[in-house]
This record gives C-alpha cells, structure tokens and sequence, in this order.
C-alpha cells in the first residue's frame, strides 16, 4: 500500500495530561481531573489524538478503582495508541522528602509498565536555590538506572523556576549518564522563555537524546511569577509571540520523528468544555506543520 507525502507528514499528537484535564492546573492541592476518565478518554479519542496523558493524581485515582488493566484496555480500546504519565519529582531529595518521592515514583514505574507507557516525564522541583550540577546529575543517573532495569524511558524537563533551569543543564545532566533510559524532555515554552533561539536550540541539544517534544505558545512579558505565568497564560500554538511554527519545522530539519505531545496550560483552556478545547488545541497545533493532513 502507498504511502503519500502528506500521509507521513501527518504528525502524531499527545493530549498532554492538563490539555485533557478540563479545570485542574499543576501544583493544585488536589491535580486530579473533574472529567471523568472514561468521558476524557472518549473525548481524546473522538477529537482524533494519537495519545493520551496522565498525571500522577488520576492514575492512581484509577488504580484504586477501576484498575490499571482495565485503564489500559479502555485506552487501547478507544484507539489511543500513546500514552504517557508523569510527573516525577523530587528524585534527588533526602530524609522524609525522598520517602514521599519514592512512593509516586513507585506509583508512576507501575503505571507506566502496565499502561505500556511510552515515556515518564520527569521535572527537577521548583527553587530559588539550585543545588549543584552534579548532585542533580548523580541523582538522575541512579533514577536513569532505575528506570533502565524496569524498562521505563525518562523524559527530563528543564524548567526556569527548578533546579535545572536552562535545556543547556538538561542536556548535561543527561549526557552524563550512559543509561538509555535518559532522556530529554524538550518544550517550546521553556527554550522560549529562556531566550534560547529556535536556531541555537539543535546546536545545543543532541537528537539522540531526546525523548519527547512538547509544543505550545506563550508570551514574552511574564504575569505574576514564572510559574504562575507557565499554569495560566501559556497560548495556543501559533497565538503568542514564540513562533510555533518554525520551532516545528526546526525540529523536523534536526530529524525528530517521534510523536508531539500538545501541552495547553492556560486560564483560557481550563474555561473551555473538554471536547472544545481539545479540539482548538489540536487544530492549532497541526496548523504549524507545514504537510500535515
């Protein structure tokens, strides 16, 4: 069977977990979702997604529920080839910190093997005092170990308000180790709002380490704190000032392949009705791919 130019072209899109979500927002006292999961599924899967997200808070809702077997098949059955989970936090803590952090990656290896996970993501915490590079680097290549022996990929994010916050720290904290479990999360609001370039982005990052792409829009001028600003004011693709397109057609140039997740964290996207917000997220996404059906 042929296959056309614009069939191949077509990219896989990830309903990130909060672009699903419906009024839930990161760092909440509670992240779980109000839409019920099997409404939510339904909605990524009618809107055409090729993958769903998950954050910790839902899946072990659903663990205590109904099952992750029975989550899975519900996925698969609505025609959700990917899925991913996340948020894994807090690997390099200490003492009680580092207890609690056990529990949620516990919970996130789980759920990754028997959802059949394509990736976790992986952040580095929020602080005003960065701990050194190389305890950041020790920490996640004993995680990277880890996830290697269960056969979980990890996807590390930098983010300007953590403990690792430039793609520059990212990529070195991953290049230090040799696990193929460690992997880098690249996201367009994060290379943005540091002032790292569409251009530059390639020539700092290796391809073959990156495990997963997250596109979206934002805006320069920051609103409230930069974290306030990344839950509430993030755009969608195209509508703010980052230039989505060519960050797409950038990262085509420097040979990703791999699907894109679509991560809409706004005020805006939170006040739309599942369905509609799912379907302007995809919508815009897919008018910054210059071939996609």
């Amino acid at each position: 069977m042929s296959t056309t130019k614009e069939e191949t072209m077509t990219p896989q899109l990830i309903a990130t977990c909060w672009t699903s979500a419906g009024d839930a927002a990161p760092m909440r006292a509670d992240e779980t979702s109000p839409v019920p999961l099997a409404k939510r599924i339904a909605a990524v899967a009618q809107t055409g997604w090729s993958g769903i997200g998950l954050v910790h808070a839902d899946l072990v809702a659903a663990r205590d529920t109904i099952g992750y077997p029975e989550l899975s098949r519900m996925i698969r059955d609505a025609g959700i080839g990917i899925v991913e989970v996340e948020f894994l936090n807090d690997w390099w803590t200490t003492g009680e910190e580092r207890a609690a952090a056990n529990g949620i990656r516990a919970d996130l290896f789980e759920a990754a093997k028997v959802l059949g996970a394509r990736h976790i993501k992986v952040g580095a915490g929020m602080t005003e005092q960065p701990l050194p590079l190389s305890t950041i680097a020790g920490a996640f290549a004993d995680l990277a170990d880890e996830a290697a022996e269960a056969g979980i990929q990890l996807a590390l994010e930098a983010t300007p308000f953590s403990h690792l916050r430039t793609t520059q720290e990212a990529v070195e904290v991953v290049g230090r180790s040799s696990s193929p479990s460690a992997g880098l999360l690249i996201d367009i609001w994060h290379t943005a709002k540091t002032g790292l370039s569409h251009e530059e982005l390639w020539k700092v990052v290796p391809m073959e380490r990156v495990a997963a792409i997250e596109v979206d829009d934002g805006y320069h001028k920051t609103v409230g704190t930069i974290f306030e600003d990344t839950i509430n004011n993030r755009a969608y693709c195209g509508e703010g000032d980052f230039d989505s397109r060519t960050f797409v057609e950038r990262t085509l140039e420097a040979g990703w392949t791999g699907p894109w997740g679509v991560e809409i964290i706004s005020a805006e996207h939170r006040a739309l009705p599942v369905l509609d917000g799912l379907k302007k997220a995809q919508d815009t996404a897919l008018a910054c791919f210059p071939t996609a059906g």
